[in-house]
């Protein structure tokens, strides 16, 4: 081979070394590592909770989290965090949004009277609601009036807008989040969340700032988490579909999140063990005490 083309494939080889040495990840691996830590086992100790609350719970699941700030993700079991699931309660947050986008609901604090159907797993939803006592409480009656007086050409043209999941809502107007056709992934609820916490939504900002502080779970000095849960029933062949969702406020950046778990048994004990899920990865990643 003579000398010159010899050194020429040298020089190409050692600079395409270089660039990928260099070059920030385009894509991010499982567990990859975002958040800077002085313990380097933060990340298996992470992983390997989850996979152990997982299994305990005899459930699959994922767990996505982007830092804003480092633009970097953390995943978990990524190929899961790529399937799109009905979104269950999680389309409160943007329910909210378009009902007081459109006046469906004067303001956050506009009691709707309860409609007299008694559910006896959830006591707190048999009284009158406002918006912020019904997202907190995920009240399923509120947010089926409300989605009745946004009406399906009003909500399908913000779902459009806003590019949520995928857009499909050819069901009942109250029910296309919780038994419909409506899917949406993990990555596209961080993606949502992202598009909310910059505004960038077709929504007003003071309807957005709303919505914000209705999503506020805890506020600690050090930082402030938000988000909202959601339960899927006997859906796409899956008895149980949960979801934890939104973003926590700290030094300075902010960390969106989202939890998704599936499972198989009908008396599955969701709620403690999905927040169980939740607060034991949050503080794991060192983001909440």
């Amino acid at each position: 081979m003579p000398k010159t083309i010899s050194k020429t494939i040298y020089s190409l080889l050692f600079l395409f070394c270089i660039s990928l040495a260099i070059a920030p990840s385009a894509f991010s691996q499982d567990q990859q590592t975002t958040i800077p830590k002085t313990n380097l086992d933060f990340q298996s100790q992470f992983s390997r909770h989850l996979a152990q609350n997982l299994q305990e719970a005899k459930s699959e699941g994922c767990f996505v989290l982007y830092d804003l700030k480092r633009d970097r993700y953390i995943r978990y079991n990524s190929l899961h965090c790529q399937k799109r699931y009905i979104p269950a309660s999680t389309f409160k947050i943007f329910n909210s949004l378009v009902a007081l986008e459109t006046k469906a609901i004067a303001d956050e604090n506009t009691v709707i009277p309860w409609n007299g159907v008694s559910n006896p797993s959830f006591p707190d939803w048999n009284q009158d609601q406002t918006m912020r006592t019904a997202f907190k409480r995920s009240v399923v009656w509120f947010y089926q009036d409300l989605a009745r007086r946004v009406g399906k050409e009003r909500m399908a043209k913000y779902i459009q807008a806003a590019g949520y999941g995928n857009q499909n809502i050819e069901d009942k107007i109250d029910t296309f989040w919780l038994k419909g056709k409506l899917r949406i992934s993990p990555e596209e609820q961080i993606k949502f969340l992202v598009k909310l916490y910059k505004g960038d939504l077709p929504f007003s900002p003071a309807v957005i700032n709303t919505v914000k502080d209705i999503m506020v779970i805890e506020r600690q000095e050090n930082y402030t988490l938000r988000g909202k849960t959601g339960w899927g029933i006997n859906v796409d062949g899956l008895q149980n579909i949960g979801w934890y969702v939104g973003y926590v406020e700290r030094d300075n950046n902010v960390y969106f999140y989202a939890l998704n778990m599936t499972n198989q048994d009908p008396k599955f004990d969701m709620i403690p063990i999905r927040k169980k899920i939740l607060f034991d990865t949050l503080r794991d990643l060192q983001l909440v005490d």
